[in-house]
C-alpha cells in the first residue's frame, strides 16, 4: 500500500505592492521580436535582448542605467546577414557590478558575447561549434559555467561537457562531465566562490519506427570547485524511475549546496552537500502535491536560504506557489500561493544575493493580464499580484525576469500591437 503525504498549503499574508512598475516599453526595433531575456546589476541598471526577424533573425540589445529611460537599441549577434536560425533562445545574466555576458544558439553552434559595465557589447564569439542546448549559469561576481549534451535516445554513445570561465578571463576548453551510452544534463548551478554543478541523468531508450520510449532515469550530480580543473560525480542519487528527475541546483555564498529532484513516488525531494563538496545527504521531502506542477525555478541566497517556484495545475485552476527552505538544515516551509490566480500559466521566478525576489506569469482568467509579485528579502512577505501589462496587446507571455538585491526588477512580456507587429515590451519597477 503506497501512503500519500497530503501537503498543508496556505495562503500567506500578502502586502500591497509599495514600490512602482513603469509603463511597458517597447524595446523591439521594428520587425517581429520574440525570445528576450533581462538582467539587472546591483544598482538597478538594467539590460535586454531579443531575436527579432525582420528579413533575417537578429539578436538586439538595449541597455537601461538605474531611474533612467531605455537606451538604443545595438546589435549583438555576428555578421550583417543575421543569425541562421530562429530557434535563438538567448540568456543573459550580469555581475553585481554590471557586467553581463549573454549566450545564444544558432546552426554554428553556441554563441557567446560580453558587455563590460557602462560600455557597448564587445564582438561575439563561437563559444562551441556544432552545439545546441546551452545551459548557462553565472554568479555576482561573473563566473560563469554553461553545459550542454551531445547525442540522444538513437545515438550510440552520448556525453555531457561543460565550459567555465572565472570571472575576468578566457573560457576554458569544453570538459567532459560525463559520457554514457544515454545521458542527458537537466540543470546548472554556479555559487559566489565559484563551485558549479552539473545535474544530469542516464536512461535507456527503446526506439522503433521513429519513435523512442524513455524510462530508467538515474540522477547524478558532478562538481568542480573553483580552479579544481576536474568534474567529481555523485554516482546515482535516485532511480531507476520512469520518468526524468528534472533535478536543480543552488549554492550558497560559502559553496555549501542543494538539489531538488521529481521523485519516481511524485514528490520533490531534496538533499544537501557540505562547502566543499563531497557526499550528498539523504532525501527529504520538499513538497508532494500529488498533482501536475512545472517549477520555474530554485535559487539560493547567500546565506543558503533557498526558494522554488512553480505551478501547480489542478482539473479547472493552475495557481503560482512557492516553498521556503534551508540548506544548513535541509528542512522546507508549508507552500503558500502567491496570490489568488487561479489561471496561472508561464511562470519567471528571480531571486537576488539577499533574497529579494521576483514571479512573474500570464493570468488568463478574464482579460489576459501578466502579474508580478515582489518580495524584498527572504523573510519579507511576498507582495499582492499586480497587473504590469499593456492594455490591449493580444496573446502575451512572459518572457524574462530580473531582480537586485535592492528590490529593483525587470520583466519582459511579448504580445501582439494592432498591426500584429510581435513586440518585446520592458517593465521596471522601483521599490
Amino acid at each position: 500500500m503506497r501512503l500519500i503525504y497530503i501537503a498543508t498549503t496556505f495562503l500567506a499574508a500578502a502586502s500591497a505592492q509599495t514600490g512602482t512598475w513603469t509603463t511597458p516599453v517597447v524595446l523591439s526595433a521594428g520587425g517581429q521580436g520574440s525570445e528576450s531575456a533581462a538582467a539587472i546589476d546591483e544598482n538597478g541598471s538594467s539590460l535586454a535582448i531579443w531575436d527579432e526577424r525582420t528579413t533575417m533573425d537578429r539578436l538586439w540589445s538595449r541597455p537601461r542605467p538605474a531611474a533612467g529611460n531605455w537606451g538604443h537599441v545595438t546589435q549583438v549577434s555576428p555578421g550583417p546577414l543575421g543569425l541562421q536560425t530562429v530557434y535563438v533562445f538567448p540568456a543573459l545574466r550580469t555581475s553585481a557590478k554590471g557586467f553581463a555576458t549573454a549566450v545564444w544558439t544558432d546552426s554554428d553552434g553556441v554563441w557567446t558575447a560580453d558587455r563590460p559595465p557602462d560600455s557597448k557589447w564587445n564582438p561575439a564569439q563561437l563559444l562551441v561549434s556544432g552545439a545546441s542546448g546551452p545551459i548557462f549559469a553565472m554568479n555576482a561576481n561573473g563566473d560563469a559555467v554553461v553545459a550542454w549534451t551531445v547525442g540522444g535516445p538513437t545515438a550510440a554513445q552520448s556525453f555531457v561537457f561543460a565550459v567555465l570561465r572565472p570571472a575576468g578571463q578566457a573560457w576554458t576548453s569544453p570538459q567532459t562531465v560525463a559520457t554514457g551510452v544515454h545521458i542527458t544534463a537537466d540543470h546548472v548551478a554556479i555559487g559566489l566562490a565559484g563551485a558549479a554543478i552539473v545535474t544530469w541523468e542516464s536512461y535507456t531508450a527503446v526506439c522503433s519506427d521513429g519513435f523512442c520510449s524513455l524510462s530508467n532515469y538515474v540522477l547524478h550530480a558532478a562538481r568542480q570547485n573553483a580552479a579544481a580543473g576536474t568534474w567529481a560525480d555523485s554516482h546515482a542519487l535516485q532511480g531507476p524511475d520512469d520518468n526524468s528527475h528534472d533535478a536543480r541546483a543552488a549554492i550558497d555564498s560559502t559553496g555549501r549546496a542543494i538539489l531538488v529532484a521529481f521523485s519516481g513516488s511524485g514528490a520533490y525531494i531534496s538533499s544537501t552537500q557540505g562547502a566543499g563538496g563531497g557526499a550528498w545527504s539523504s532525501f527529504n521531502t520538499v513538497v508532494d502535491p500529488q498533482n501536475i506542477t512545472i517549477v520555474s525555478d530554485l535559487a539560493s541566497d547567500n546565506a543558503g536560504n533557498v526558494t522554488m517556484v512553480y505551478e501547480l495545475i489542478g482539473f479547472s485552476t493552475s495557481q503560482a506557489l512557492a516553498v521556503s527552505g534551508t540548506i544548513t538544515g535541509n528542512t522546507w516551509s508549508a507552500p503558500e500561493f502567491l496570490g489568488s490566480d487561479t489561471s496561472v500559466s508561464q511562470i519567471y521566478f528571480a531571486l537576488a544575493p539577499n533574497g529579494a525576489a521576483l514571479a512573474v506569469w500570464l493570468e488568463s482568467s478574464a482579460t489576459p493580464q501578466i502579474h508580478a509579485v515582489v518580495r524584498a528579502t527572504t523573510a519579507a512577505a511576498w507582495s499582492d499580484p499586480a497587473a504590469v501589462s499593456r492594455p490591449g496587446s493580444t496573446e502575451m507571455s512572459p518572457e524574462a525576469a530580473a531582480v537586485d538585491s535592492l528590490g529593483n526588477a525587470i520583466v519582459i512580456y511579448s504580445g501582439y500591437n494592432p498591426n500584429q507587429i510581435h513586440n518585446e515590451f520592458a517593465v521596471n519597477y522601483t521599490p
